[in-house]
């Protein structure tokens, strides 16, 4: 059952999005389980109930953008819950992005874009425990692909940095990247690729993740790295 909360000081919006939230469950054939709450210190107190949690960006007292913040400090590493901002003002992305949330909802566009976010969250939570296998030199090793942070090409090898460990494989970043394209992942150089679930921040030349890692982003592929990154949080088009 996929439990869901909304988070939002306005009543009526809250009603009307609960609705079609109902909605797009129902027709996705998903079992859920929705609750409601006006404001940011309720829901940080009852977080860890939730698979996915909407939440308002503009909200008195703790704003939505502080609220997700506390929620992934609290929850660390633990991939659960995904936090979906809702928001009228596109503007206030930006800053948003820098809390790693899974997904954007334009109160302008909500029935576009609520299909597709829930749809993806779904899809998801099957994914997280794939696996695939990578051959090394001394014999295969089935890895999660959600723990996989990073890929780097060195000599003649591509190393896959996980949450754990580091794993050498001897081929090249074209042939592992095909095998990992579809889950998530960019490639912002033509050395490495990197799940955008780890994604703290894109500037012009680098891309920062998680913990302070800096990987290079090459001029060429700085264009089609912002759109897939942004297509991937919830195809908000910028």
């Amino acid at each position: 059952m996929l439990k869901i909360a909304v988070v939002d000081d306005e009543i009526v919006f809250v009603e009307s999005l609960i609705n079609k939230i109902t909605a797009v469950c129902e027709k996705l054939n998903l079992e859920f389980k929705i609750d409601k709450y006006s404001n940011g210190f309720d829901i940080l107190e009852n977080y860890s109930k939730y698979h996915l949690i909407f939440l308002d960006i503009e909200m008195p007292s703790i704003d939505g953008i502080a609220t997700a913040k506390r929620i992934n400090k609290l929850k660390g590493s633990a991939e659960i819950p995904f936090i979906v901002y809702v928001t009228s003002h596109d503007e206030l992305v930006f800053d948003a992005l820098k809390s790693f949330p899974y997904s954007f909802i334009r109160k302008s566009k909500i029935e576009s874009d609520l299909y597709e976010c829930i749809n993806r969250i779904n899809n998801s939570f099957e994914e997280l425990h794939k696996t695939i296998v990578l051959h090394t030199e001394r014999k295969d090793i089935p890895i999660v692909i959600g723990d996989i942070i990073y890929l780097e090409k060195i000599k003649n090898y591509v190393v896959y940095h996980t949450k754990n460990q580091e794993y050498k494989v001897r081929s090249d970043m074209n042939t592992e990247f095909k095998n990992i394209a579809e889950y998530g992942f960019i490639r912002p150089h033509i050395g490495y690729a990197v799940n955008n679930k780890y994604v703290e921040y894109i500037s012009t030349d680098c891309v920062l993740l998680q913990n302070d890692i800096n990987i290079p982003l090459n001029k060429k592929y700085r264009d089609d790295v912002k759109k897939k990154y942004f297509k991937w949080l919830g195809d908000i088009n910028v």
